[in-house]
């Protein structure tokens, strides 16, 4: 059986690959610090199945406290990494840029580091496609990404170029992952759908930044990422770049549609300003991971609204509610 470190691993995307991972027979090494960026009693809540499970061995730890990450490199046979954590979000990322550079930068640097030095040979790093900024739509991954719009994605290219230096001076096979607008269950409930069935359900506000139908996000389906990440895994690459969204870019206005169909009732839309640093169009390219890869995509919006609802509703109150 493999041991992977998976990094982040109680957040959305990193408990679906933790408990994908352990359905497939890995032993999943999880780091997470479960802090406040959203609620720690939804990530505890994200991992509470993959706490049962023999195989998933937990560290409540910050990244940036190196000489513990250095002990799980010691006490664990890692054979690969998926670099999940990061601060994450445009917008919040104005408001204190060095603490993006720290968690974001400097962690994924030491990380490397430890590939290096523990000899773990398959890096796998979760970008964004916020490194695009308003680049010429569709998104291809041989296209400059020299001027993202705001702190955040600048430190997820900077993380890039430092995992290629990395590649070429030590020989670490890193692969990175451009995620565009991933949904699944367990979604962070500050992302749009989840405000969206909230609104829908509670009549709770929703605040609307951006116009209904001139904006439009690459939503995707994350099963069909986690099948590429373990791909990977097995299959490491020296250094090559993959987006991986839906090449189907969806208006606010088809999102919103979409929910109170599956809901059945209205949301309840509020018109704010525009924030800084948004993208106006996220419209990812994936044919080189579906030829390199055999990625899946083009998986329809309503399909995974309606999954995430089904799931949504089986959650207890303080969950549905956001009482956390």
């Amino acid at each position: 059986m493999k041991h992977i470190l998976v990094t982040g691993c109680a957040g959305y995307i990193g408990s679906n690959l933790t408990d994908f991972l352990l359905q497939n027979n890995y032993v999943v090494i999880g780091i997470d610090n479960l802090n406040d960026f959203y609620s720690p009693k939804i990530k505890k809540h994200n991992i509470e199945a993959a706490l049962k499970n023999e195989n998933f061995i937990f560290y409540e730890l910050d990244l940036l406290n190196y000489s513990k990450v250095e002990e799980v490199f010691k006490n664990n046979k890692i054979e690969a990494i998926v670099h999940l954590a990061a601060y994450a979000g445009v917008t919040y990322s104005f408001e204190d840029p060095l603490l993006y550079v720290r968690n974001n930068l400097e962690v994924t640097t030491n990380l490397l580091n430890m590939c290096v030095k523990y000899q773990v040979n398959n890096f796998i790093f979760a970008s964004s496609s916020s490194i695009y900024g308003d680049s010429e739509a569709p998104f291809i991954e041989s296209m400059n990404t020299d001027a993202p719009l705001a702190p955040y994605p600048a430190t997820k290219k900077a993380c890039e170029v430092m995992c290629k230096v990395y590649s070429h001076a030590y020989g670490i096979n890193s692969t990175i992952f451009r995620f565009f607008n991933p949904l699944d269950i367990r979604i962070r409930p500050d992302l749009a759908l989840t405000k969206l069935i909230r609104s829908a359900m509670f009549g709770e506000e929703f605040p609307q930044y951006q116009d209904l139908n001139s904006t439009g996000r690459d939503y995707c389906y994350l099963q069909n990422m986690l099948e590429v990440i373990m791909h990977v895994i097995e299959n490491p690459l020296r250094y090559e770049i993959f987006n991986l969204g839906n090449s189907a870019p969806v208006t606010l206005g088809h999102l919103v549609a979409a929910v109170q169909k599956v809901v059945g009732k209205s949301v309840n839309l509020v018109r704010m300003p525009e924030r800084k640093g948004e993208m106006t169009l996220t419209f990812a390219d994936v044919s080189k991971a579906e030829k390199m890869l055999g990625y899946k995509s083009k998986t329809p919006i309503e399909f995974i609204v309606d999954k995430y609802y089904k799931w949504f509703i089986t959650q207890e109150e303080w969950y549905q509610k956001g009482n956390y």
